[in-house]
């Protein structure tokens, strides 16, 4: 006799226009890396033949640059904006069981058991990972700038900005690591990245690791 098994139910976490956004930014910083590196020490300048040599290097940084800093400024004009400040919104409300979370993130990033706090759509690890992705994002954006027209920027400034600027690509490299570790190998993590390819998880993934914001959609589907 077989068995039936019906589809399990699927919450759609992400728009089109957060995934889009999300690569957007992806793609370039890992361009930005890439050739960032080829930049700044002749210990990378055999990945320069990749890029054309070390002035490719130099052009593809500075338009992955200007992606990065206002592609997600297009996708607000062309894009949903509702979604994105919904987004901007929920990563900058803290909720009291934040700081429980915080506490024993370190248990869980390991595959350790860990007693985690319910959590909206998005935990207080990715509140705080979006937080400094744009805070330093802008450092970056300011920095690279001033690097860019560096002739017409005091030295004394350029002198700072060129430290900042490394010192913000290798804290936003790390955030980036720790992002994708848990994203495509934590086995608690990974049925997430389905959240950034069709913009939904399972219910099951909602309800374990974001239970406030299951039983937000569960409670609103009840109303209907």
């Amino acid at each position: 006799m077989g068995v039936t098994r019906m589809a399990e139910e699927r919450f759609l976490r992400f728009t089109l226009t957060e995934r889009v956004a999300h690569w957007t930014h992806t793609a370039s910083f890992i361009l930005l890396l890439f050739t960032g590196l080829i930049i700044l020490s002749p210990m990378f300048h055999f990945l320069s033949a990749v890029t054309g040599g070390i002035q490719g290097a130099r052009t593809i940084h500075r338009v992955a640059g200007i992606v990065f800093a206002f592609g997600t400024m297009a996708i607000l004009v062309f894009g949903n904006f509702a979604a994105l400040a919904k987004s901007l919104g929920e990563i900058t409300s803290f909720k009291k069981g934040d700081m429980e979370f915080l506490k024993a993130f370190h248990k869980d990033f390991l595959g350790l058991p860990a007693d985690m706090p319910p959590q909206g759509r998005f935990n207080f690890g990715q509140k705080l990972n979006s937080l400094l992705v744009l805070s330093v994002g802008a450092v970056l954006v300011v920095t690279g700038l001033m690097l860019w027209h560096a002739a017409s920027v005091p030295l004394d400034i350029i002198r700072w900005a060129y430290p900042l600027h490394c010192l913000g690509a290798l804290g936003l490299t790390a955030a980036v690591i720790g992002h994708a570790y848990l994203g495509l190998l934590h086995p608690g993590y990974k049925p997430s990245l389905s959240g950034m390819l069709d913009g939904t998880v399972s219910s099951k993934f909602a309800k374990s690791h974001h239970a406030l914001w299951y039983k937000e959609m569960t409670d609103g589907d009840a109303k209907k």
